[in-house]
């Protein structure tokens, strides 16, 4: 799902801190840089990073004001964590790094940037959608019937692609109230297509009082069986499913994670955290005993299912786990579509024992020329296939869409895994 600018997240960042003390301290911080109080600068963007450790913009802040400040080691140390979450920022020919640039572990964070920006391409198309207009978020598949089914953003419809290529509508146009699909997922075991929609300002006809929804489709008919309206306002983000069919909700907009009691009919509070910050795509652990939760800020968290202990990954590698939006649990390993990052890109993280660690990784696609934005996938056999270029630029400052000719045909990508 689109996030907003680094500025946007730095002063709206209410659950890390009060918003106003962090934006304060970037102020004071800023105003002493312009100032040469470089002392200042430091002790404030200090400050802020501390509050925020998680903010590239802070983050590569914190590495100009530990330069001028004479602290090499945190300066370097600051600037690559920076550069891993944005690769782009900017070191090369800036003043303000004289005192560290003819150093060793400068030149070397150089190379290190630049070998962060190559392009890496390990995908091939499986297949394009020509509807610039469709704004594809999740993607499903029905391994029996060969089928892939994509949700819409704008249009608030799914889609089927068939075998042969050709596509069909599964369900119209807001259909009993569908609103953008955010989540959807096949079971083929039980014939069923479960979806979840929320209110967007993208969708057509846009209506902020409507509640977020779970459908439960037949699979093979497309009969709508059951629709679950949410208790409360929020942003379904993802919807996922046990072997035995339970379904779990992920909310973009209040950090819970919901279950479908299917005997009540009622969308139930599942699990909740003061630590999430931005829950975005969850994941079921092999045993299913465990789920996997993006968050878009932190990284993953791991959370035990029946004791409900929450625990935050770490990884023993020079990686990034900021900007996940999709996530898929895969041998041991958790494939995750990144586009919170610059570049955007598709990663295998592999776990060690206890799967509380990330042990190493293999990057599936970074800079594809196929990305727009991507965003969610499914994994199949040993096969992933990912939207890689969902439009959620595709739109102006009024959440309008853009003419057809200033948008691209959808792609879907497909890539093994190891």
């Amino acid at each position: 799902m689109k996030k907003n600018g680094w500025l946007v997240l730095l002063i709206s960042s209410i659950t890390l801190c009060p918003a106003q003390e962090l934006q304060q301290l970037y102020s004071d911080a800023m105003i002493a840089y312009r100032n040469k109080n470089y002392v200042n600068f430091y002790t404030h963007i200090k400050q802020a990073n501390t509050l925020n450790p998680y903010h590239e913009g802070i983050l590569y802040q914190l590495g100009i004001a530990a330069a001028l400040t004479g602290k090499k080691d945190e300066a370097i140390h600051s600037l690559r964590q920076a550069i891993l979450i944005n690769s782009d920022f900017k070191l090369e020919g800036i003043a303000d790094f004289k005192m560290i640039k003819d150093s060793k572990e400068f030149k070397d964070l150089l190379t290190f940037q630049k070998e962060w920006q190559t392009p890496v391409i390990n995908s091939e198309i499986a297949f394009t959608l020509k509807d610039r207009s469709l704004h594809p978020e999740p993607i499903a598949y029905d391994a029996v019937h060969h089928t892939f089914y994509l949700g819409s953003i704008h249009q608030r419809k799914i889609i089927k692609v068939l075998p042969n290529g050709s596509v069909i509508d599964f369900c119209p146009p807001a259909y009993q109230g569908m609103s953008s699909v955010m989540g959807i997922k096949a079971d083929t075991l039980r014939n069923l297509l479960w979806v979840c929609s929320s209110p967007l300002p993208e969708m057509i006809n846009y209506d902020s009082t409507t509640r977020p929804m779970v459908f439960k489709f037949d699979l093979a008919t497309g009969h709508l069986l059951h629709q679950f309206i949410a208790p409360k306002k929020g942003v379904y983000g993802d919807l996922i499913l046990d072997s035995k069919g339970k379904v779990y909700l992920s909310d973009s907009e209040t950090n819970e994670l919901s279950t479908v009691n299917e005997k009540t009919n009622q969308v139930e509070p599942f699990y909740y955290s003061s630590e999430f910050i931005s829950v975005q795509g969850i994941t079921l652990s092999s045993d299913e005993k465990s789920l996997f939760i993006a968050d878009y800020e932190k990284g993953i968290f791991k959370l035990d299912i029946r004791a409900k202990k929450l625990s935050l990954i770490t990884t023993a590698k020079d990686v990034s786990l900021k900007g996940i939006d999709g996530i898929y649990f895969y041998q041991h390993s958790v494939v995750a579509i990144q586009n919170g990052v610059v570049p955007a890109r598709s990663v295998q993280y592999y776990l060690g024992k206890g799967e509380t660690t990330i042990i190493d990784y293999k990057i599936i696609d970074r800079k594809h020329p196929d990305f727009g934005e991507p965003t969610l996938g499914v994994i199949t056999g040993n096969m992933f296939y990912y939207i890689a270029n969902s439009q959620w630029g595709g739109y102006d400052s009024r959440h309008q869409q853009k003419p057809a000719s200033q948008l691209k045909d959808v792609v879907v990508l497909k890539s093994a895994l190891r």
